[in-house]
């Protein structure tokens, strides 16, 4: 029997070290493992269309903050579930009490762009799946958004709920998917009142029916970095409107002291979106931190 120089401990420690960042990062690559995360994701957005030319203003700077919690859990020996709240906190400079986004106001006279910084509408969506290991997964759940938002313009002010599903290939090489989601509102305001300088004048809220894809794309560098692209792409059915960014960027692992943490940038161009007001270029940052998720949440509940 002998006992091991400090040497080989170190080197020990060091090869458990990567190991265990091998497995997160392993982990990290599939949207149904076991690990807990505060995905967060900041959307800057340059917006212009003709509604801005009539009101006489240049393009608009809008930026989203995304704050998305991932709670795993094993409900059953086969069944698992995700969940995701998508908190936005929204800044927008935009028309006073109209969400420029949904409405149409180049039919709106007299008025001032404003900014707005606040809550918007919260989304909730749940997977389920008995089909969460490598390399194909795959899920399907309910979505459900929410009028949260702390000013009328900053979110839509409905109910709205429908379908989601996510399918992915996951390989050494190439993660390849996609999550889709679907919101029909239900219930929630019809109009809102717009001040302005002829008076105060009332603007129907549209209906919520929209689409959104977001199509996965990575090639995996090393089994910590990756380049390629997750892109939101939406198609509002009330405006038959499709808004398509494409892009390109690269995320990697590292270590915050003992804390993993995946960090991304990505950028895009829209070759399609709204002539009226739609966005043009985005800048995408990732930061998401790995949670140590409780040994609990990895045993079945029923």
């Amino acid at each position: 029997m002998f006992l091991a120089s400090s040497e080989d401990s170190e080197s020990a420690s060091e090869v458990d070290a990567a190991s265990e960042e091998a497995m997160i990062a392993e982990a990290l690559a599939n949207p149904l493992s076991y690990l807990w995360l505060l995905f967060t994701q900041n959307d800057t957005i340059v917006t212009d269309g003709d509604a801005l030319d009539d009101l006489g203003e240049d393009p608009q700077v809008q930026n989203t903050t995304l704050v998305q919690p991932v709670i795993s859990l094993q409900l059953t020996e086969s069944w698992k579930t995700v969940f995701r709240p998508v908190i936005p906190i929204n800044s927008f400079r935009t028309i006073d009490n109209v969400n420029l986004a949904a409405g149409n106001p180049g039919e709106v006279t007299g008025v001032d762009l404003e900014r707005e910084t606040g809550l918007g509408d919260i989304v909730l969506w749940t997977a389920f799946s008995n089909q969460y290991e490598p390399p194909y997964i795959w899920g399907f759940g309910p979505t459900v958004m929410l009028p949260t938002a702390t000013d009328e313009q900053l979110g839509t002010g409905k109910f709205s709920a429908g379908p989601m599903a996510l399918a992915f290939s996951i390989t050494d090489k190439w993660i390849l998917g996609a999550i889709a989601q679907h919101w029909r509102s239900f219930a929630g305001e019809d109009s809102i009142n717009v001040d302005t300088t002829v008076g105060r004048v009332e603007v129907d809220r549209p209906d919520v029916n929209l689409t959104d894809i977001q199509p996965v794309i990575r090639y995996r560098l090393t089994n910590k970095t990756s380049i390629g692209m997750a892109p939101n792409w939406r198609y509002d059915w009330e405006d038959d409107q499709l808004s398509l960014p494409i892009g390109i960027g690269a995320d990697t692992l590292v270590k915050f002291g003992p804390l993993p943490v995946k960090v991304g940038l990505e950028g895009y161009y829209y070759v399609e979106s709204d002539d009226d007001f739609g966005p043009k270029w985005q800048i995408r940052l990732l930061f998401i931190p790995v949670v140590p998720a409780p040994e609990w949440s990895r045993e079945p509940i029923f």
